[in-house]
């Protein structure tokens, strides 16, 4: 990262700290002892986060509107796993709060996008085996973007300018950010590093475009290069113009084209969901 933009972070002082609820469900989440009971411990001490559980799982995509009253009911109907990934999400866009529009894209799509790759990464996980774990996976695929979140919030402008030579030069925002010279991949693994998560972490979300600069992280870095391409392909939440025309997998994954069509197949069934049910936690 240049030092200018080191510089610029570090003076910044309104840069979000980690969500109090996030952090206690990652520490749930490293416990042997996890249950839905700890879960529902978690989720009643946040009453905005408890209705938002509850307004998911009375949707009609679960065809139990206005039948599921307690928190308790909701894990029931969902699943540990579904909950426990919402709040995550939830709390996320609690941090981040302001939903802000640009000529591209909103903040919400950019959180359905999130969320759809976090679920692309746990499914890919599962396929590839090898030691993967989905769950990690899908916090990785979660934060991919997160350093989005941070230039929407305080490089608004920026964010114009970056998406004006996006246009101009009729390539993905990615690459119009390394033109520009502020990276979401860069900003990403600073609030990373900031909250104290894992270099494992930071360098998956540092490397989530170049996978193969990220060292022994390589292969989860893959996981979300791939994920992040098939949720752009499908338009899960947002999606970058001027996309390349194929989908490249990554060699370091022991994954067949096979593999990535199953992956595809199950990612465009879960995609209504998706929209339909998760969207209600980003901002319903």
């Amino acid at each position: 990262m240049p030092p200018s933009l080191i510089n610029k972070l570090n003076d910044l002082d309104d840069l979000p700290p980690m969500p109090n609820t996030m952090q206690q469900v990652l520490q749930e989440m490293e416990s042997i002892s996890a249950t839905s009971k700890s879960l529902e411990k978690i989720i009643t001490q946040d009453p905005v986060l408890a209705a938002r559980i509850l307004k998911v799982a009375n949707s009609p995509y679960y065809g139990t509107a206005g039948q599921v009253n307690t928190i308790s009911h909701a894990i029931s109907i969902l699943g540990f796993d579904e909950v426990k990934n919402l709040v995550l999400g939830f709390s996320l866009t609690q941090a981040f709060g302001q939903d802000y529009d640009f000529n591209g894209f909103t903040t919400k799509e950019l959180w359905l996008h999130s969320m759809g790759v976090a679920t692309t990464c746990m499914l890919i996980a599962k396929t590839a085996g090898n030691g993967f774990e989905p769950e990690e996976c899908f916090t990785m695929g979660l934060l991919h973007d997160i350093g989005r979140f941070i230039m929407c919030k305080v490089f608004k402008e920026d964010v114009g300018k970056i998406l004006e030579l996006q246009d101009e030069k009729k390539c993905t925002l990615a690459t119009a950010e390394e033109f520009y010279g502020l990276s979401h991949a860069e900003v990403g693994a600073f609030l990373v590093r900031k909250w104290k998560l894992s270099e494992q972490l930071m360098n998956v979300v540092r490397y989530h475009h170049r996978p193969k600069s990220a060292g022994d992280d390589e292969m989860l870095a893959a996981v979300v290069y791939l994920a992040d391409q098939l949720c752009h392909k499908l338009a899960v939440g947002w999606s970058s113009k001027w996309l390349p025309k194929g989908v490249m997998l990554p060699k370091s994954l022991p994954l067949k084209k096979d593999d990535v069509h199953e992956i595809v197949q199950e990612l465009k069934k879960r995609k209504e969901h998706l929209e339909q049910s998760w969207a209600q936690a980003v901002g319903g």
